[in-house]
């Protein structure tokens, strides 16, 4: 049901990797849609240090399909024409199946 709710377009630049040389493999562009949320907030990262971010990505439960992989760290998020890095990822709880978001992404 979270269809209706994903009106934004964002590109994930999937993360390629290393060959056995250690040379980056090519990154891939896949376009979908999500919903964006612009709102300042404090947010933990890896490391666990508090970074300022800049928006909220909702991205739906079909998410993993489309790239092959779970969503991580290593990924970029572009969209408006700007690339994010992810600070944090989260699994939001399915309390509802009205919404049902897979990744709840905070961005720089």
């Amino acid at each position: 049901m979270s269809g209706a709710y994903d009106v934004d377009e964002i590109t994930i630049v999937r993360y390629g990797g290393y060959d056995s040389w250690n040379e980056p493999l090519a990154s891939t562009d896949i376009k979908v849609k999500g919903k964006i949320e612009y709102k300042t907030r404090l947010v933990r990262n890896l490391e666990g240090e508090e970074v300022v971010s800049s928006a909220k990505i909702l991205l739906p439960e079909t998410i993993d399909d489309v790239l092959g992989r779970d969503l991580t760290h290593e990924d970029v998020l572009k969209f408006d024409g700007v690339e994010h890095a992810i600070l944090s990822i989260n699994k939001p709880k399915a309390f509802s199946s009205f919404f049902v978001f897979k990744y709840e992404v905070f961005v720089s």
